[in-house]
Order: C-alpha cells, then sequence, then structure tokens
C-alpha cells in the first residue's frame, strides 16, 4: 500500500490543535464531539505513516532493536485509535455487524449478512480479491481485531526473519493472512454495541501524548 499522503500530513496539525482548545467550550455538541475524534483519528493514523518508514529503515539496517521498538509503538498507537473511536457509534464495529444481523429471519440469513457486512469493509470479496481493502476502515473493533493480529502477525515474521538472517518471505506470508482474513470474516463475533468512555477526554490524552512526538516526527 502507498504510504505517502496526498497533502502534507503538518497542515492538519494545527487544526486538530484547535479543535483540543475549543474542547472545553464545546464538548457538549454531537457535531463537535464527531469532528473532534474525527480529526484526532486521522492524525493519528498520519502518524503510524512516519512510524512505519522507521520500521522499514531499521529492518533493511537489519537493527532488531529499533525494529523491535517501533514494532511496539506501532501497535500501541492501534490500542489507542481502538480507545479513541469506542467513545462513538460512528466508529464502532459492534453496530455496523449487529445492524446487519438484525435483517436476517433465521440463523443462516443472520450469518450470512453479518458475512458479507464484515467482508464489505475488508476484503470485498474472496480471500484473493484484488480489491482487498477497498472499502477499509479505521473502526474500534476493527483495528483490535482484524488490524492489529494482522500487523502482529507480520512484524514476528519480519523479525523472525531478522534474528535467523534470513529473506522475508512475502508471498508465503500473504497466503497466511490471506486464510486468517477468510476466517475471520466467516468467523461469528459479537462486538462491543456501547461506547466507552469520553470522546473530549480521551482526544485530550491523546493530544498530550502524541502532540509533541508528531511534530517531530514531520520536522
Amino acid at each position: 500500500a502507498r504510504t505517502t499522503l496526498n497533502y502534507n500530513e503538518r497542515d492538519l496539525l494545527p487544526a486538530w490543535d484547535e479543535l483540543i482548545k475549543a474542547a472545553p467550550a464545546c464538548k457538549q455538541s454531537d457535531g463537535f464531539q464527531y469532528d473532534l475524534v474525527d480529526v484526532t483519528r486521522q492524525v493519528m493514523a498520519n502518524y503510524a505513516l512516519p512510524v512505519q518508514r522507521k520500521l522499514v529503515e531499521a529492518y533493511r539496517k537489519k537493527d532488531l532493536k529499533s525494529f523491535k521498538m517501533q514494532s511496539q509503538h506501532f501497535i500501541a498507537l492501534i490500542d489507542d485509535m481502538d480507545k479513541l473511536l469506542a467513545t462513538r457509534k460512528d466508529f464502532m464495529l459492534g453496530p455496523w455487524v449487529n445492524d446487519a444481523r438484525k435483517w436476517g429471519t433465521n440463523p443462516q440469513e443472520k450469518a450470512l449478512y453479518e458475512m458479507n457486512a464484515k467482508d464489505l469493509i475488508t476484503l470485498w470479496g474472496d480471500s484473493k480479491n484484488p480489491l482487498h481493502e477497498y472499502a477499509c476502515r479505521q473502526w474500534s473493533g476493527l483495528l483490535t481485531d482484524f488490524y492489529k493480529p494482522r500487523w502482529t502477525l507480520f512484524f514476528a515474521r519480519a523479525e523472525q526473519s531478522l534474528i535467523q538472517k534470513t529473506t522475508f518471505n512475502l508471498n508465503k506470508f500473504n497466503d497466511e493472512i490471506s486464510e486468517w482474513e477468510w476466517k475471520w470474516v466467516n468467523r461469528r463475533k459479537d462486538y462491543p454495541l456501547d461506547t466507552i468512555g469520553k470522546p473530549t477526554e480521551i482526544a485530550i490524552a491523546m493530544h498530550q501524548k502524541y502532540r509533541k512526538l508528531m511534530a517531530q516526527a514531520h520536522q
């Protein structure tokens, strides 16, 4: 996938700063909460790009210590994004899957609709579909249950190749992850339907944790 944006990552940071400043006065507004979470989500997603580039650099230099450190940082970022997005139903996997199941009139239909709902936002077809990731979403539940395990496995395989001083077998990994993804799409699972935490408080916490790191990464 591309690891560049169509705009300068730094350009969105001042808008995030202003939303954070306005949070005490506007925190009761539902529309403001949505915008605050959405912009916070985007700047955090943008920050994943320089972290990913550091991972690539560490791997190419065969720097195992740096690779492990950046891997842990990347996984922590996924967890923090999931925590942020869990504060708004607009950004949760649970309601999406639950609403799809409601349309079914029997267990078989419910399972089919759940599968289709999960497939639409991930594979967009079968396990080998070339439109893979076409309609991807950054949603709570999806980050920790779909994307995080994929990245964790990728990092584990890459780290193994560094330790063993072997070439990373990307084709083998792609086959392995495709099988896992297809099982995920077809697996029956309930996800949280209720929000956790307050949007403004979590967004402010993310700003305090990541804002300086983002500024350093974008220098």
